[in-house]
């Protein structure tokens, strides 16, 4: 196999492993806290509870779970949309249990590693929620302009250093239904299967 011929395969296998996803992090506020203060059992359940929100959620959505840190995931979509609004049907359900997560949104080009992604968008996206608050979707202005003409709004939050990523990022905060911040949502619509024990030790949560 000649030099050029060499090149153009090791290109077009390289670029097959390329994938424009939209990369949805979530992390659950206060992990720590609240399992020293409730135990390991009452922690394990409702930590249970939370994966089978977000879990139910991902289905619900088209999500591929690509990782579980114990007190978050890293998920991907085919579509920006999809993954906005899971990302808020997760932090209203959430909050339900008592919980507050953040979520952090990009969508980028990155490689696909047998079930694995990397490249410098998953690296984005990790900083994004990051800068999030609690309760509060944050997606960049990327997810932003390839949402457009959907339904979904947003509430600009400002140009923000991304550490270790060069340039400014212009960051959105994403609104649920009604135009309010899912960070400021009194109230709760999304309702799912929790067993009874969870919701009692969710209560306790709200109260930590």
């Amino acid at each position: 196999m000649g030099h050029e011929e060499r090149y153009r395969t090791a290109t077009w296998d390289g670029a097959q492993r390329r994938v424009l996803v939209t990369l949805l992090f979530t992390d659950l506020v206060g992990s720590t806290r609240l399992a020293a203060t409730l135990g390991d059992r009452r922690w394990s359940l409702l930590l249970r509870a939370h994966h089978g929100r977000v879990r139910d959620l991902l289905d619900r959505w088209g999500g591929h779970e690509v990782d579980d840190a114990g007190d978050g995931f890293l998920a991907t979509f085919e579509a920006a949309t999809p993954a906005v609004l899971c990302a808020t049907a997760a932090a209203v359900s959430l909050a339900e249990l008592g919980l507050k997560v953040r979520a952090g949104l990009h969508t980028g080009e990155c490689i696909r590693d047998g079930g694995k992604v990397r490249g410098i968008a998953v690296h984005a996206g990790a900083r994004v929620v990051g800068r999030a608050a609690p309760g509060e979707v944050l997606v960049t202005r990327t997810v932003r302009d390839v949402a457009a003409g959907s339904d979904l709004l947003f509430e600009d939050r400002g140009s923000h250093e991304l550490r270790g990523i060069p340039g400014q990022w212009q960051l959105y905060a994403a609104l649920e239904g009604g135009g309010v911040s899912t960070a400021d949502l009194g109230t709760h619509r999304y309702v799912s299967h929790v067993p009874r024990r969870a919701k009692r030790v969710g209560s306790l949560a709200r109260t930590l």
